[in-house]
């Protein structure tokens, strides 16, 4: 499972690598801090737990995880990575599931705008 909250939620830019993969929940949070990188993309950050970030939850084979993995930056190391992929607790209406995330260090937030609403489509 992998909890999506940008350019790969349903309609936007990249959602075509999820199309042969099963939402779960188009309407779920996990908690952290989103921010809007100015290149068309934005980050979440997990060090804060007070803040809500709104996306979908998808079911995807090895094939579409490596297609994000790339899209995303991530190579396995972490000091190299510009994403790391990291579990976290997704909260559903009914239920908590663990997925797959992609999060930004918290030290490259530093010069980010912040958004308020949680959600990439609503900042």
């Amino acid at each position: 499972m992998v909890f999506v909250y940008g350019t790969l939620l349903k309609n936007e830019s990249n959602s075509h690598l999820l199309a042969t993969s099963d939402c779960v929940d188009s309407n779920c949070f996990i908690y952290g801090e989103l921010y809007d990188t100015s290149l068309g993309y934005p980050a979440v950050c997990v060090d804060d737990t007070s803040k809500t970030v709104w996306g979908e939850l998808y079911d995807v084979t090895e094939e579409v995880l490596h297609k994000i993995d790339a899209l995303e930056g991530y190579i396995g190391d972490e000091l190299k990575n510009e994403y790391n992929r990291v579990y976290l607790n997704v909260y559903r209406k009914q239920s908590v599931t663990q997925a797959l995330v992609y999060v930004f260090p918290s030290i490259k937030t530093a010069h980010l705008s912040f958004i308020h609403s949680g959600s990439w489509r609503n900042r």
